[in-house]
Order: C-alpha cells, then sequence, then structure tokens
C-alpha cells in the first residue's frame, strides 16, 4: 500500500472516530471546598433535551441494512470500473466511506423519528416552560442538601448538563447528566450519572401503552419522575464527590442483572450500594448509575 493511500485510509478512518468518551475526575476532597468558599452553577439545558427518545433497535437495523446495501453496491460498482490495481484500495476506502456515510445518514433519520416521536410531549412541556422548572428546582435542592445553595458569582463553577431520555418502550424514563466543576480552567470534577425510573403505573395496563399516559394532566407524571431522577443524580453526586469516585470501594467487577419496565438488563459493572429502593453500580467506563427497586446480581 503506498503511502499517500494509507494517509488516506488513516484520514478516513479519523472521520469515522467517535468523539472521546467522558472520563470521571475527581481531584481532593471537594465538599468542604464547595461549602466553605460557595459556587456558582451553570445549567445546560432546554426542551429539546428533556425530552428524548430512543428509535427501537430493529427499527435502526432495518434502516442500517437498506442504505448500507445501497452504499456498498454503488461504490463498489465504482471501483471495478477502475481496474484491478486501483480496486483493492478504491474497495478499502470505498467501505470505510460507507460506513460513515451510512452512519451519518442512520443517525440523521433515527433523530428525525425520535424528534417525531416525543413532539406532544415537547410541546405540552414547552407550554410549562419545563426547561426554566429544572433549572429552579435544581437550585431548591441543591440549597437543600449538604452543599448549600449556590451564589450568583464564584470562581467555582459547577455545571450540569442533563438529557432525559425514554427507554424504547416509553415506559421508563432515563436522566443522563455529565457534571464538571471547574476553577477557571481547572477541572476539579467530571462525572457522568444516569438515573433510570420506570413508569409510574402498572407494568400490565394495557390503558397506559406508549406517550398518552405522560402527557395527561399537564404531563404531571413526566414532571413527578423527572423531579425524582434530578433528586437522586444530586445525591449520587454528593456521594461521589465525599468517596472521590467510590476510591475505597473494594467491590469487584461482575455481571450485573436487572428489570425495568418490560426490558431485562445485563452489563458488568461493580456494585456500591443498595438500599431497599435503588442500586447504585458502576460500569466499566466509570460511570455511574442508579437503577430502582431491583437488586442487581
Amino acid at each position: 500500500m503506498s503511502r499517500a493511500l494509507f494517509a488516506g485510509v488513516l484520514l478516513v478512518l479519523a472521520g469515522c472516530a467517535s468523539p472521546p468518551a467522558l472520563q470521571p475526575q475527581v481531584t481532593q476532597d471537594l465538599l468542604p471546598l464547595l461549602q466553605q468558599q460557595g459556587y456558582a452553577i451553570d445549567v445546560d439545558t432546554s426542551i429539546e433535551r428533556l425530552a428524548q427518545a430512543r428509535v427501537p433497535g430493529d427499527a435502526q437495523a432495518m434502516l442500517a441494512g437498506g442504505q448500507g446495501a445501497s452504499e456498498a453496491g454503488r461504490i463498489g460498482g465504482q471501483a471495478g470500473v477502475a481496474g484491478p490495481g486501483a480496486g483493492v484500495a478504491g474497495a478499502l476506502i470505498g467501505s470505510l466511506l460507507v460506513a460513515q456515510i451510512n452512519a451519518s445518514r442512520i443517525q440523521a433519520e433515527t433523530d428525525r423519528q425520535a424528534a417525531d416521536l416525543v413532539a406532544p410531549l415537547r410541546q405540552a412541556i414547552a407550554a410549562q416552560g419545563l426547561d426554566f422548572w429544572f433549572t429552579q428546582t435544581l437550585q431548591a435542592e441543591l440549597a437543600a442538601g449538604d452543599l448549600g445553595a449556590a451564589q450568583p458569582e464564584s470562581p467555582y463553577r459547577l455545571r450540569f448538563e442533563p438529557q432525559a431520555i425514554f427507554g424504547d418502550e416509553l415506559d421508563r424514563l432515563h436522566l443522563v447528566t455529565e457534571i464538571s466543576l471547574l476553577f477557571g480552567h481547572e477541572v476539579l470534577y467530571r462525572g457522568r450519572i444516569e438515573v433510570i425510573d420506570a413508569a409510574p403505573w402498572p407494568l400490565d395496563s394495557t390503558a397506559n401503552l406508549g406517550l398518552q399516559p405522560w402527557l395527561a394532566n399537564d404531563a404531571a407524571a413526566y414532571r413527578q419522575v423527572l423531579h425524582g431522577g434530578l433528586r437522586e443524580m444530586l445525591q449520587v453526586l454528593l456521594l461521589d464527590m465525599q468517596t472521590g469516585h467510590f476510591a475505597a470501594s473494594n467491590s469487584s467487577e461482575t455481571t450485573l442483572r436487572y428489570q425495568l419496565g418490560g426490558g431485562r438488563f445485563v452489563e458488568r459493572g461493580r456494585l456500591l450500594a443498595q438500599t431497599p429502593e435503588r442500586s447504585l453500580f458502576m460500569d466499566m467506563r466509570g460511570w455511574l448509575k442508579s437503577v430502582p427497586l431491583q437488586a442487581a446480581r
């Protein structure tokens, strides 16, 4: 393979690469620091971030299969016309380009389908100013907790980037929050906390399928579950800061199994804490996850 071709392949691979995953970080005992020095908060939120959905995996597979076959056939044909020597190189680069183009198209289409799915909910919560409510509720919960109230200005800035995402069957809600504490440009804390809650109605109630029950009474159930997830997220954040990202935990890696809504889940991680209400564990990337009413085992 020539140097030019090798460089071209590297460029294509770089274009296909995913952004780096968040790496958890705790640099010092932060709770006394924030209690003594105070802190300000930034909340990156919007109606779109607070009402998201996932397109079911089978729908994504159908999209991937159709678009992938079409692109592969077109680019493969072009490589054949170029001749046998260039054909091998063209097929290699072409297959990488197919992967990149196909992934972008599938992502755009699944994003559109997901937005259409939650459009009625976004309309309902926008009318209530749920994004403003989330920020105000976050401030109130912080003020009532061990960190104390946030200040209007401080060199210590605690930044929250929340996303609320439905499970495939709209029977559970995932509040995923990336959090960082900055002192100027220095990162003192970085973490990702996912709080999962099942829908607050019986799983066998066929009258409560889909989005409609979340819309009832001005989306009261949605706001209730979101508030509970926010409160749990702050409790996990406080525990993460106090323990230095659970540095003293001696729990070993294991297979965790749990059920939420109509779904059953299996993943690798470390079980950190359990109460009668929730299980807290850390996945293989160091991300924290709080799951309700299920003994991960």
